[in-house]
């Protein structure tokens, strides 16, 4: 399977899924690699701190992602693509080989433009390939007793894509990419992101979820 965490803005959150992804694969014994789309390099960088034997791949080009992800794909039970901020053409190339996209959207007006953006460019991807990739949003960085956050898993039952329940804001997630580990190896400081975070993998990915719900159920 095929994953990437795509969004026309930066700051939403796609480098910090990517790498709990790629690791929480990693601890199940799966073939799982990243794939670091992203020019500023993040995700591999913060990979190459928590989890040092897990294959990680930079692929900066629209040409690269197109000839070497269906290379890898033949190599790994999983791979994770970590795309930059932005619809550039590499964007465009990572949903034309992709299985599923996620589109992490943070609680503001300008996240949720951004992630309508998104949308639109799935929606050809999908025409073009005639059916995938599948689309997921993900609400991200959520502050429950806010207006804002409130508003976006309001709005969120709108758009024409699945959704999940969301990630709150927790300073586990901004400790764990300054140590260079995932929330699970903070100890119990991380106890509740890591609990939510790998609630919202099982839900994605277990063996009894669905991404074809209409809504998918954090946990």
């Amino acid at each position: 399977m095929i994953i990437a965490l795509t969004n026309s803005k930066g700051g939403v959150g796609k480098s910090t899924l990517a790498v709990h992804l790629t690791v929480w694969w990693q601890d199940q014994g799966t073939r799982v690699a990243l794939v670091d789309a992203d020019a500023q390099g993040s995700s591999s960088g913060w990979l190459h701190e928590s989890s040092p034997q897990t294959p990680m791949f930079r692929l900066h080009t629209p040409d690269d992602i197109l000839e070497r992800v269906p290379e890898l794909q033949g190599q790994f039970q999983h791979l994770v693509i970590d795309g930059p901020a932005g619809l550039s053409e590499v964007t465009r190339a990572i949903l034309l080989v992709t299985d599923l996209a996620l589109l992490p959207c943070g609680p503001s007006v300008l996240d949720l433009r951004a992630a309508n953006e998104a949308i639109r460019v799935v929606k050809q991807a999908q025409k073009i390939r005639q059916g995938p990739p599948q689309a997921v949003l993900v609400p991200n960085k959520l502050q429950v007793q806010y207006r804002l956050s409130r508003e976006l898993l309001e709005t969120a039952k709108s758009l024409d894509i699945p959704f999940t329940s969301g990630l709150r804001l927790r300073q586990a997630f901004a400790d764990a990419a300054g140590q260079g580990k995932v929330v699970w190896n903070l100890g119990p400081r991380g106890e509740v992101a890591a609990n939510e975070i790998k609630e919202l993998w099982y839900g994605l990915l277990g063996q009894e979820s669905s991404i074809d719900e209409r809504s998918v159920a954090n946990g």
